[in-house]
């Protein structure tokens, strides 16, 4: 039986990274888009808006494994449901999902809690699915803490606890093992973290190393990060996500290490030296 993959967010850390390994594995596949007129270069591309059912029908038809990466966004729940309900009226056979580490619909915490909604409305759909739960990601660095960087001061609402970042390759890499091999994973999920536990005093020096200058790390109360961010005027769905998640990450519970990318790859994680060797051109 053939098994035709469609990846939605391909355009972003995960997803871009996740079109590579497909590709490179000679996998059948397909992207999604929201923007007509786009497209990948190479992938066959179809267009698809989460706030459209039809739509997603439509792309979604002739699909086995569905690959699922919504944005975040208020209404990311209705998404979901959107997306639930297409993947049923179209025949998908499997889906896999990037949801996050902890996620728990009766989590106290709004980030989990939110993943775990979204990935309980995806169980019920009847279709076979796999959750991929990865921690926090090493690529946040380079992403969002660049200009922080240069300036030589990281400030984070951490609590000076440690995370055990994973590179966002090594999720697209595990992703690619169960879309091309979805049977062997129905009904399971797999929390993807790094192979140890970084403080971000200890992620300061390593930077600081690599890129030839100074750079600390502060870590300060997340009252402090809320008012920052009510200060940038950030959306009020944006300020309580990441409140969430700086709790979450004050409190220790992002420095569990799982073995799952390590078992799934048969390697282990890509470190987070590595990355910070790699990535040091950004920040100078």
């Amino acid at each position: 039986m053939g098994n035709k993959i469609l990846v939605t967010g391909a355009s972003g850390n995960i997803g871009s990274a996740l079109v590579n390994e497909l590709k490179a594995a000679g996998a059948d596949f397909a992207v999604m888009t929201s923007k007509p007129g786009t497209a990948i270069a190479g992938v066959e591309t179809r267009h698809g808006d989460f706030a459209d059912i039809g739509s997603l029908t439509k792309a979604f038809a002739g699909i086995d494994t569905l690959f699922l990466l919504f944005p975040l966004v208020p209404n990311k729940v209705e998404l979901a449901r959107n997306a639930a309900a297409a993947a049923k009226a179209a025949g998908v056979r499997h889906i896999v999902r990037s949801s996050g580490a902890g996620a728990d619909a009766a989590s106290p915490f709004a980030l989990p809690k939110l993943q775990g909604e979204i990935d309980d409305i995806l169980a019920g759909t009847g279709i076979a699915t796999t959750f991929l739960r990865p921690n926090v990601f090493m690529q946040n660095y380079a992403n969002y803490q660049t200009q922080a960087i240069k300036d030589g001061t990281i400030y984070a609402a951490d609590g000076g606890q440690a995370q055990s970042f994973v590179d966002t390759r090594d999720i697209a890499a595990v992703a690619a093992r169960v879309l091309t091999a979805p049977a062997t994973h129905a009904g399971k999920a797999y929390t993807l973290t790094g192979a140890e536990a970084v403080t971000g005093i200890e992620a300061a020096r390593l930077i600081s190393a690599a890129v030839g200058r100074p750079v600390q790390h502060v870590s300060v109360p997340t009252e402090a990060a809320v008012a920052t961010m009510n200060q940038w005027g950030m959306p009020p769905f944006i300020v309580n996500v990441m409140d969430s998640l700086n709790h979450i990450i004050s409190a220790g519970y992002a420095a569990g290490v799982s073995p799952d990318v390590e078992s799934l790859l048969g390697r282990k994680p890509r470190t987070f030296a590595a990355f910070v060797a790699e990535s040091a051109g950004t920040w100078k």
